[in-house]
């Protein structure tokens, strides 16, 4: 697949999120770690 946004490999900036059991997690915890975001929309 193609990166048509040219963003594989780049940095990005500091943010949290919940993971699925609630817990926040901060991107630079994975600080020196190959890191997959999978973010799925809401249908409310």
């Amino acid at each position: 697949m193609k990166d048509k946004f040219n963003l594989v490999g780049s940095k990005i900036k500091e943010f949290e999120l919940p993971n699925s059991r609630g817990e926040t997690r901060i991107i630079r915890d994975y600080m020196g770690s190959s890191v997959v975001i999978v973010l799925f929309r809401s249908k409310s």
